[in-house]
This record gives C-alpha cells, sequence and structure tokens, in this order.
C-alpha cells in the first residue's frame, strides 16, 4: 500500500474497469485495498480470494468502512472457488520481483477461465519481461565472491559458491550499471494466456567496454488500455525491484560485442526453476559465437543424495513417525470428534510426542486451521 505508485496505478485502473452493480474477484486481496476501492467505485458484490492469515485483516477494514454486506471472503487457492455467478471484472498483483513467480501464473489462467465472464476486465492485461546487461561489482563481490572466496578462512567453500551463484536475487538496478539497451524477452497476456512456463533467447548488443556481471530482468504491466507501470531502472522505484541473475564468472565485453543468453523458466512444486546459458563472441573471431556459463536454479539446491532419493519416481515410501502421527491425527479428525477429544487420544497413543493433551491439542488445532473446512 506505501507504493502509490503501483496502488495509486491500480485505483486508477479499478475506476475505468468497474461499473456499479459489477461483481468484482480480487484474487491475492491481502489486507484488501482493492477490494475496498472496488466498493467504492459501486461494485453490487467482490469476492476477496486470499489463502494466508492475512484475509481477517481485509474482514476487519472492509468492516470497519461499511461494506461488509458487499463483500464475500475465501480464505483460500481460487483453484477450491466456485462462484454462483462469473464476475465483471477480475483484478490481481500476481507478481514477485517479475510475474514469474510461485502459482501466479497458474491461478490465474485457472481464474480466468473459471471465474470470470467471456466479456469480463482483467487487471492487469499484460505484462512484458525486459532483459539488459549489468554491471554490478558490489552486489556480485557482496553475493557470489567475497563470502565464499575471500571470507572464508582459508577453507574451500566453492559447494557454497555454486549454489549461490545458480540464484537469482532481487536488486535495485541503477541506469549506468546498464551495459546494453534493454531487449524485450517475453510477453504474458493475461487475457489468452495458456501455459506458466516459458523459453526465449534474448540477445545483447554491448554498448561500452566494461565488465558484464550478469543480466537483470524487468516488466512492463499494462493494467488497463492508458494506465501502465514499469519497474525499469531509471524510472520511479516500486517494491518489486529487479531480479537479478549472475554468471559464473565477470565477463570482460567490448563495444558492439554480442552476448547471447538463452533463458528458460519452468513451474515445478509450487515455484519457478530458472535455466539461463550463456554465449558469447569472442575478440580474435568475433563472428564465432563460444558457450560460456550454463546455469540453473536447480543447482542451487541444497537437498543431498538421501531426499533426493526420496522424491525419485522409483522410490516406493514409508512413512516415519513424524508422517504416522500427521496421518493418524487427520483420521481422527474425519470422525466428526471434537479437537479437545481428539488431543487427547493423540496424548495416549504418543505420550512421547505429546506429553500432555493440550501439547496435542495445539498440533492437532493447527492442523485443523490449515487443512480442514
Amino acid at each position: 500500500m506505501m507504493d502509490r505508485v503501483r496502488t495509486g496505478a491500480y485505483c486508477q485502473a479499478l475506476a475505468l474497469a468497474v461499473k456499479p452493480g459489477d461483481v468484482v474477484v480480487d484474487l491475492g486481496a491481502g489486507a484488501g485495498i482493492f477490494t475496498l476501492h472496488a466498493c467504492r467505485l459501486g461494485a453490487r458484490l467482490v469476492h476477496a480470494i486470499e489463502p494466508n492469515d492475512v484475509i481477517q485483516v481485509a474482514r476487519e477494514v472492509v468492516h470497519a468502512n461499511g461494506f461488509s454486506q458487499r463483500v464475500t471472503f475465501h480464505r483460500a487457492m481460487s483453484f477450491q472457488i466456485e462462484l454462483p455467478e462469473l464476475c465483471d471484472v477480475l483484478v490481481t498483483d500476481p507478481r514477485g520481483v517479475v510475474p514469474l513467480f510461485e502459482q501466479a501464473i497458474p491461478t490465474i489462467i485457472d481464474a480466468r477461465r473459471r471465474l470470470l465472464k467471456p466479456s469480463g476486465v482483467m487487471i492487469p492485461q499484460q505484462d512484458t519481461i525486459w532483459a539488459a546487461l549489468v554491471e554490478a561489482p558490489g552486489i556480485y563481490q557482496e553475493h557470489y565472491d567475497n563470502a565464499w572466496r575471500l571470507a572464508n578462512d582459508g577453507f574451500d567453500m566453492e559447494a557454497a559458491r555454486r549454489r549461490t551463484i545458480n540464484s537469482s536475487t532481487k536488486y535495485r538496478v541503477e541506469l549506468n550499471q546498464l551495459l546494453s539497451e534493454p531487449m524485450p524477452w517475453l510477453l504474458l497476456d493475461y487475457r489468452v494466456i495458456e501455459r506458466a512456463s516459458a523459453r526465449g533467447r534474448v540477445q545483447f548488443e554491448v554498448e561500452r567496454p566494461g565488465t558484464a556481471h550478469g543480466f537483470a530482468l524487468w516488466f512492463d504491466s499494462e493494467l488497463i488500455d492508458g494506465i501502465r507501470i514499469s519497474n525499469c531502472p531509471g524510472q520511479p522505484k516500486l517494491l518489486y525491484g529487479q531480479l537479478f541473475f549472475p554468471f559464473e564468472e565477470p565477463v570482460p565485453v567490448w563495444a558492439n560485442q554480442i552476448i547471447t543468453v538463452d533463458l528458460r523458466v519452468d513451474p515445478v512444486g509450487g515455484d519457478y526453476v530458472w535455466q539461463w546459458t550463456t554465449h558469447t563472441s569472442s575478440a580474435a573471431s568475433p563472428e564465432k559465437i563460444e558457450r560460456l556459463y550454463h546455469q540453473s536454479s536447480l543447482f542451487s539446491n541444497v537437498l543431498g543424495p538421501e531426499q533426493l532419493r526420496k522424491m525419485s519416481d522409483q522410490h516406493i515410501p514409508s512413512l516415519n513417525e513424524e508422517g504416522t502421527i500427521h496421518m493418524r491425527a487427520l483420521e481422527l479428525m474425519n470422525t466428526q470428534r471434537p479437537l479437545g477429544k481428539i488431543a487427547e487420544t493423540m496424548a495416549a497413543e504418543f505420550p512421547k510426542r505429546f506429553p500432555s493433551s493440550d501439547d496435542a491439542l495445539g498440533f492437532v488445532g493447527d492442523l485443523s486451521a490449515r487443512w480442514i473446512d
């Protein structure tokens, strides 16, 4: 809410889209600011969908502003929601640093198909993701060199560096750090998008001599016709920042050199796995393209062989003690007993885990809040 550029633009978009009597879906409602604006604009009904506990804040602020009769709250993922009627306007802010974040794109695709009228309005309508080469010695040394190569007390810490060098991070890029013209990498048109994965090539032409430490991504968003926001370097700073992808090693570059990055992103386990493969021309043979690095956020995984073995398609699972405790608690919850009685049973059956029924009540209460209707 404190990012007034972002919030102000969304409010302008809502003012253009919401008509008196409309049904609105606020997807990922958070503390309810878009829900409040939709009510103020005359929405007949707003469905505020939010899977996290912050939905209680939204309930309270909606009540405090006198809109309780016009808002239905859903503490759930939108995949779990069925509406009695399709909505006229669907508003969401799907982004982390960039829109390819957690389950944002699959959620938008599903909500557009099932919750929005065919003639309905989506906010935002589309995002364009841009990329540029970046000279960033400060963040590179701090995150990828100093801790593992300089402040390592004389030990070999490359196993740790290998993981960090294969991960992206939020960063505030300044215009004078760009080594190339920004290039469009991906268009996400939420009105028609059907896939959550993406891949494409971006080719950078170096504008000045320097050292490329990686590249950055950001987005330009069209919320609705004429209403846009951008977290491009040089624009008013938004809460998002830019997403910085490091190279395995800094790359000295010269003017007019071509650096090519093949970039791919795939949804895996509720988030995204990024891959970036870097190619460059050589000074001796500018027309010859050589592969430099192949990096992936998969390589940043800290799981050991035993954990990975348990995730393979050939593994035959068996519950450990904690899994057995969870399964037993869920079985008891499916027998129409009050939580107090379930807690007493759990304490009797698993006395080492739950010294008293009060200890068990905290455990089953948490499970009930998370998994039980």
